[in-house]
């Protein structure tokens, strides 16, 4: 026989009804159902009583009785809130002040630590630094005094002497040829004055043929223009080493450059010294020059008839400008009449060169003494024979031998001065 089950509805209470059997339940019934649900609950229910004896065996019963009221009169209520101190709003306004300000301090603490922990490694750092020229900020720790190799060349440490060069600058070939050592030199650009060495050349600065400067395997590879990236890349990757150099601007900047060249081929001390030596022996000279000669005769620089002359400002005139004094010192660049700018197929515009009327024509050899007077024929350095044909490469390229043509304009000239020496 299944066990018995005892059902109460919610809201009823044992108090008020009695158990009555259904079947196989045992059912609670109030007393009076209808008068009980509208009648008015009391204040305090009273305690509910003790439900009759199971017969032993039977499971207990299971109790749905909502306990929503009972929980309501158990629980104390709550006790009335205090009113805030009437500083109440000022001490919360500081906090929120403060928070900020604690949040930055710390802020402010993890960023110096980490700055202390940077600056700790910092030597670190330099020693592996790897500058553009391939060599470590360490490097010149190597060099020491007294000692040739190794020797620092703009950037880059060389190590030791070098057996073979290739140079894609004009200026560098013509500053190698000048030094001892130059014997290593192996390739040149079309370019270079190789002063009848039989020096094989390799294309030109810009366009240099990679194939044939891997194949002689050189030590270094010399320029002054910037290669492009691919010329770059695959010339490193066959192991050719780059030396870039600057340019120089001045007597000053061609002795540094003198130098490194010298310091490549003789080492740190000897080399340098060398290099040195070329370009001070040529400022000696101008110097002496210079002190020398009266008030500066004007003179003008053409690279061919076309309407083209150096200015003041132009690297051509860095040694010429020590003798002589350019007739428009103010003019930038190089002058140039408008047909020669526009590029248009005109006659020459001579005009610009006619108005200086220089005291001193310096000329591209490459241009014969009767082009000259038929083109600038009514100029007073025409007329007086004060003509000096040269080797355009000396003056592009700075080159001490350019001093043997100031020499030879310094006769033109100044005839009392070479009369006098």
């Amino acid at each position: 026989m299944p066990p018995e089950k005892h059902v109460f509805r919610a809201g009823d209470a044992a108090s008020s009804g009695s158990l009555q059997k259904q079947g196989e339940k045992t059912v609670f019934r109030a007393s009076d159902t209808k008068a009980g649900r509208g009648a008015k609950k009391p204040a305090r229910p009273a305690p509910e009583a003790p439900a009759p004896a199971a017969a032993p065996g039977t499971p207990a019963p299971k109790r749905t009785i909502r306990r929503r009221a009972a929980a309501e009169n158990k629980v104390p209520a709550p006790p009335a809130r205090k009113a805030p101190p009437a500083d109440f709003a000022k001490r919360r306004a500081a906090r929120s002040r403060r928070l900020p300000l604690a949040v930055l301090g710390c802020l402010l603490a993890l960023l110096l630590a980490g700055l202390a922990a940077w600056a700790l490694d910092l030597p670190a750092r330099l020693a592996g630094l790897t500058l553009p020229g391939g060599s470590s900020a360490s490097a010149p720790a190597k060099i020491k005094d007294g000692q040739d190799w190794p020797a620092m060349v703009g950037d880059r440490l060389v190590e030791e002497k070098p057996q073979k060069l290739v140079s894609l600058s004009p200026m560098v070939t013509e500053a190698l040829l000048s030094l001892p050592g130059h014997e290593a030199l192996c390739a040149v650009t079309e370019y270079c004055d190789a002063r009848g060495t039989g020096l094989a050349t390799v294309g030109t600065p810009l366009l240099p043929r990679v194939e044939e400067i891997i194949a002689l395997a050189p030590d270094y590879l010399l320029c002054q223009t910037a290669l492009t990236e691919p010329v770059r890349t695959e010339l490193e990757q066959a192991g050719v080493k780059i030396l870039q150099l600057d340019t120089p601007a001045d007597l000053d900047g061609l002795r540094q450059f003198y130098g490194q060249l010298g310091a490549l081929l003789g080492g740190n001390e000897t080399g340098r010294a060398l290099g040195y030596g070329v370009i001070d022996r040529l400022a000696d000279t101008l110097a002496r020059y210079d002190t020398a000669l009266p008030d500066k005769a004007s003179a003008l620089l053409l690279p061919d008839l076309s309407g083209l002359a150096a200015t003041a400002d132009t690297a051509e005139w860095a040694l010429l400008g020590q003798v002589f004094r350019h007739p428009l010192p103010d003019a930038a660049g190089w002058l140039a009449g408008e047909a020669c700018l526009a590029d248009e197929e005109t006659e020459n515009d001579l005009d610009a060169i006619r108005a200086a009327d220089p005291d001193l024509l310096l000329i591209s050899d490459a241009v014969s003494p009767d082009e000259v007077v038929a083109a600038l024929g009514d100029l007073r350095a025409v007329q007086n024979g004060a003509v000096i044909y040269l080797d355009l490469r000396l003056a592009e390229t700075l080159s001490p031998r350019l001093i043997f043509t100031i020499a030879d304009g310094t006769a033109l000239a100044y005839p009392e001065f070479a009369s006098a020496s």
